[in-house]
């Protein structure tokens, strides 16, 4: 069945329809624009936050090292190496040692002979002439390499940031000075700087000979977690992530994880030590900026102000073709018939006619004042 529309409805519906189509289509684009905006956002977010994490671990483990080159460079600390001289290598750091300690959280302080003996523990004076070889590795490497290194280490102790140094007494190595400090400390210090929660997972196998690994409260599988600066990681890293992290080949490995409502990206960064092997992961816990609630407000957001520019235009449009066209064409129409029925003596006067509509106009006036005549 054929649907005769009138010359309103048929102007209007057309129009109608193509605004609808159009900024139906802009919403859409203007969706996908803002929320890919988001991602990208997003994305930038995590990786200046791995990117700080690892900065700032490197940057303490660079102060460490300077700090024991420094004390390694001192003469009077080279001919007490060398001569064993433990009174001496006290008397001169206990009292730095024990105020670094307190004021910057300095833990370990210790001058070794070789072939990686214990000199003194400034942090443990009761404990030296031990073997340290198995347990620390940088000191045997900065015996055998005659150079300084730094990074992080697992010993008996736990976890530390290290930093070693040579020593040489007349050209000849005599020993060597470690400076170090716990992992705690630099993991609250990114927190700050990031402002955004953190932990530090470790391979249980490379912590066997650690004592305080009985008393670690979270396992999961072959990792347990060392740190992380809320209550529980439990909430937020699972056995599964961990071996999708170690799995990925990418620089660091991602996941969603919702909680209370929320969700949350858990970005994990492989943690090396001093020599470059992987013994763990650095993971952040940052709440998304594109969460569910997020994605609606942003699409309703921009249906609502695509509707209110459709109402606009669409009257806009609706007044200019009302006034301009329909009207005169209306109006030009009732004339047009009333002049076909013989009715000439009004002067044929559309008001608001343009362009074509007042040629027509001009037109249909020129046929009543013929058609008048003829009648005559």
């Amino acid at each position: 069945m054929k649907i005769e529309l009138g010359l309103r409805a048929g102007i209007a519906l057309p129009l109608l329809a193509t605004l609808i189509i159009g900024m139906a289509a802009l919403v859409v684009f203007n969706y996908i624009t803002q929320v890919n905006l988001l991602k990208e956002e997003e994305n930038r977010n995590i990786e200046v936050s791995i990117n700080t994490a690892q900065i700032l671990l490197e940057a303490s483990t660079i102060h460490y090292q300077q700090m024991a080159h420094l004390v390694a460079q001192m003469s009077d600390v080279q001919e007490a190496v060398n001569k064993k001289d433990r009174n001496r290598l006290i008397d001169k750091f206990l009292p730095a040692f024990n105020s670094l300690k307190e004021n910057f959280a300095l833990a370990q302080f210790h001058f070794h002979i070789l072939p990686a003996v214990s000199l003194v523990r400034l942090h443990d004076l009761s404990h030296f002439g031990d073997d340290i070889s198995k347990e620390r590795k940088t000191v045997v490497q900065v015996q055998t390499t005659h150079k300084g290194v730094r990074g992080i280490e697992i010993g008996i102790g736990g976890v530390g940031l290290r930093g070693v140094e040579p020593i040489f007494y007349r050209g000849e190595l005599v020993g060597s000075v470690d400076v170090g400090g716990g992992l705690k400390l630099i993991i609250d210090q990114i927190k700050k700087a990031i402002n955004t929660d953190l932990g530090v997972v470790i391979y249980k196998d490379l912590l066997s000979g650690w004592p305080g690994l009985k008393d670690i409260k979270h396992t999961f599988g072959q990792w347990v977690s060392l740190y992380f600066t809320q209550q529980n990681p439990k909430m937020f890293i699972s056995e599964a992530s961990l071996k999708n992290a170690a799995q990925s080949k990418q620089r660091y490995y991602t996941e969603v994880v919702p909680q209370a409502g929320k969700e949350y990206i858990v970005a994990y960064s492989p943690l090396k030590d001093f020599s470059g092997r992987t013994i763990g992961f650095i993971y952040i816990v940052k709440e998304r900026i594109l969460n569910p609630v997020k994605v609606f407000t942003i699409l309703g957001i921009n249906v609502l102000v695509y509707i209110i520019m459709l109402i606009i235009i669409a009257l806009l449009i609706g007044y200019g073709m009302n006034k301009y066209v329909i009207n005169p064409i209306v109006e030009l129409t009732k004339i047009t018939d009333e002049i076909s029925m013989g009715k000439t003596s009004q002067k044929v006067e559309i008001k608001d006619a343009r362009g074509e509509i007042a040629t027509l106009a001009r037109a249909v006036e020129r046929m009543r004042i013929t058609m008048k005549k003829l009648l005559e």
